[in-house]
């Protein structure tokens, strides 16, 4: 059984072939137009690459089949298409003008010439070379900014370190500051007390010694008839008065006793000790003093404070790592009052005179000090050392001079002043050693310090003259013993030892101040008013002549000095005819004394 036959598909109506024609075109331009400016994703392409490579093998390498189908088809197609009004759209453009073809050739126009892509080519790698070179600078910028960073980095940890170095020694230098101030605040009023106590041991000996000998001298004067123009004091006694009286009159009958034993030359002896002057036991108490002094100042003091060297070591240290710092801090104003304390201290020891000690004695647990030259102290080179460590601007390069104005000045004045003894020629060539070595450490133009030194020197010249040739007036009727006395001849003889000893300071005390105490003091004073005619005695010859060899021959270089006058007149021509035993002598003295003219008048 057949059924009803089925109703026939609508078939699209039929067109016209210029309509057909039209619409093609229509649509190729449209599919154009559509597919314009689209490019190809690269992805996509690679993707429709491989579904078709897999449907390849999937159909074993067959061919695919590709079906064509039909423009009318197409344009039915379309014409049930939502997007017809983009088709129309598109129809409209190409209407109005749109040329796909030309679309096309400008597309395909965008593809550069050969020459111009070789161009592009070469601008390209040329770029590339720039930026590689502007790569190459900035690479050489970084290694040279990461250079100097390193470079800065160890200069700060250097830097960081001679901070950390420089704080260590700051606080080094800070902790011995703070010892060196309690060593100070608890020795150095010790120290000074020290001082006076052996300045008292000392100035004790010479004032028993130096009474002793000027009441020997007043007393051998005094027995002759004259009188002293002055008197002179007396040493005070413990005791009664009858014990005193008792004391003084036995001293005074060993002192005759020594007198009558002496030589015919006293007045040149000058080591006249006596066992009243009390010589050993200065030295026992002067070495016992020493240990008790060693002892309280010092016993107790660790080793790093125990003596100058071993402060300047360690200041030494600090100095030489601080430097800049260690001038800011100005400490150099505080150490001469710190080393002031060992200078002090070693100048216990010292006696550049020889008052009490020998060249190898030992005072406690030291050995004396006896050279005149600073050098002899154990301070004094590493000291010296000490105050060049800087160089030329060393902040210190005053302090020797300062301590040794300080502390020295003070105990070479005092012993002048109190203890030389004017009639020693081996005391005086050491008070003038001692004059030259201070010289030395005179700073400024000035000269004061050095200049109380001279007084000094000058005050105990006059001292020495008043005590051991003492200015003495002869009564008339005492004059023909006196001249005939031993005690005049020495008188005479120790007037002419101290003026050699007092010349021996020429060059260290002005002239204007050393002239007038040897050619007043002692010449126009004490020896030429007690000459009676040195022409015609060989023995007052002899204390002329020895008083004008020891005199500077500067002295005479602007004409004689008034006080030598009178003698020129007793050696010239005026002498007595019967003096022809001294004329000799005589001429010498003259031409000394640039009296040229009665030198040469004698000669005739």
């Amino acid at each position: 059984m057949t059924g009803l036959p089925s109703k026939p598909a609508s078939q699209p109506p039929p067109a016209s072939n210029a309509t057909s024609e039209r619409i093609k075109a229509l649509a190729e331009a449209a599919q154009k137009e559509l597919n314009e400016g689209e490019e190809e994703d690269a992805s996509d392409a690679w993707a429709m690459r491989q579904l078709g490579l897999g449907l390849h093998r999937r159909r074993g390498g067959e061919a695919v089949e590709v079906v064509e189908t039909s423009l009318d088809e197409e344009i039915a197609k379309l014409s049930s298409r939502d997007g017809i009004a983009q088709v129309r759209k598109a129809a409209e453009r190409v209407a109005k003008g749109h040329d796909g073809e030309a679309a096309t050739r400008a597309k395909a126009s965008a593809i550069p010439a050969a020459s111009e892509a070789m161009a592009r080519l070469w601008s390209a790698i040329k770029g590339l070379e720039s930026s590689a070179g502007d790569r190459d600078a900035k690479l050489a910028e970084l290694t040279a900014q990461a250079e100097a960073a390193q470079d800065e980095l160890a200069e700060i940890e250097r830097r960081d370190k001679d901070i950390s170095r420089m704080l260590r020694s700051v606080q080094e230098l800070e902790e011995l500051a703070w010892s060196l101030g309690g060593l100070l605040d608890e020795k150095s009023p010790k120290c000074k007390q020290a001082s006076k106590m052996l300045a008292q041991i000392e100035e004790d000996f010479s004032r028993r010694r130096t009474t002793r000998r000027a009441k020997d001298m007043a007393e051998a004067l005094q027995e002759t008839g004259a009188t002293l123009t002055y008197q002179q004091e007396d040493q005070a006694l413990d005791g009664s008065d009858a014990e005193n009286a008792e004391q003084a009159s036995q001293a005074s009958a060993r002192r005759r006793r020594r007198r009558v034993q002496r030589s015919g030359d006293d007045g040149w002896d000058t080591s006249d000790l006596s066992e009243e002057d009390g010589l050993e036991q200065a030295r026992k108490d002067r070495s016992t003093f020493s240990a008790a002094v060693q002892k309280q100042l010092l016993e107790d003091v660790s080793e790093e404070f125990a003596s100058a060297k071993s402060v300047l070591k360690a200041l030494k240290s600090a100095k030489r790592k601080l430097q800049d710092e260690y001038r800011q801090a100005f400490v150099h104003l505080a150490l001469p009052e710190v080393f002031g304390f060992f200078v002090d201290f070693s100048a216990l020891w010292w006696d550049p005179l020889r008052l009490l000690a020998r060249s190898e004695d030992t005072f406690g647990p030291r050995k004396a000090i006896t050279s005149t030259q600073l050098e002899s102290f154990d301070w004094f080179e590493d000291m010296a050392a000490f105050t060049e460590l800087l160089g030329d601007d060393d902040p210190d390069g005053e302090l020797v001079p300062k301590i040794v104005q300080q502390c020295i000045f003070p105990e070479v004045g005092r012993r002048l002043r109190q203890c030389w003894d004017v009639t020693s020629m081996t005391q005086s060539q050491r008070a003038a050693a001692l004059l030259d070595e201070c010289l030395l450490f005179e700073v400024g133009d000035g000269a004061e310090a050095f200049g109380e030194l001279a007084e000094a020197a000058i005050e105990r010249l006059r001292t020495g003259l008043r005590e051991f040739a003492p200015e003495v007036f002869v009564p008339a009727p005492q004059v023909t013993t006196w001249y005939a006395s031993a005690a005049r001849k020495r008188l005479l003889r120790r007037s002419c030892k101290i003026a050699a000893c007092a010349c021996q300071l020429q060059g260290r005390v002005p002239d204007e101040k050393l002239a007038p105490v040897i050619l007043q003091d002692i010449f126009a004073m004490r020896i030429a008013p007690h000459l009676q005619a040195p022409r015609l005695r060989p023995e007052e010859m002899a204390i002329v002549e020895t008083f004008v060899n020891v005199l500077p021959e500067r002295w005479f270089e602007n004409g004689l000095p008034p006080p030598l006058r009178p003698l020129r007149d007793v050696l010239g021509p005026r002498a007595p005819p019967n003096a022809e035993a001294t004329k000799s002598t005589a001429i010498k003295l003259l031409r000394q004394m640039h009296c040229y003219d009665e030198a040469q008048a004698l000669e005739l």
